[in-house]
């Protein structure tokens, strides 16, 4: 096993478990099968200190739960949804409307 793999092993929850309840690899595996095989890990001071730029921009990442940025609850950016099903509340594409302005190479920018 290298460096990595044992600073990493059993640091995450076995899908394989979590979904249905057995795993293949039994005691082998390298992930956790319960919360008292869960070992703590040692993260960096900037772990999830920024917003993923991705996630924010997409709503989705590649890296799930393993992205070191900040990722928003998807329930959040509907918080504002009125029963009528309009937003009350836009604030969360102002983001957006800032990364369209500042990369359009045009004095004028639109909201995509």
């Amino acid at each position: 096993m290298s460096e990595r793999q044992v600073k990493l092993y059993k640091t995450e929850m076995c899908r394989n478990w979590q979904e249905i309840g057995t795993c293949r690899y039994g005691h082998k595996c390298r992930f956790a099968h319960g919360q008292e095989e869960l070992r703590y890990i040692q993260r960096s001071p900037k772990y999830k200190t920024q917003i993923c730029r991705t996630f924010h921009l997409t709503g989705t990442c590649l890296y799930g739960v393993r992205c070191v940025f900040i990722h928003d609850e998807p329930s959040t950016k509907f918080d504002s949804f009125e029963s009528n099903g309009f937003f009350t509340d836009f604030t969360w594409l102002s983001g957006l409307y800032r990364r369209c302005s500042s990369s359009s190479s045009s004095s004028s920018s639109t909201l995509v």
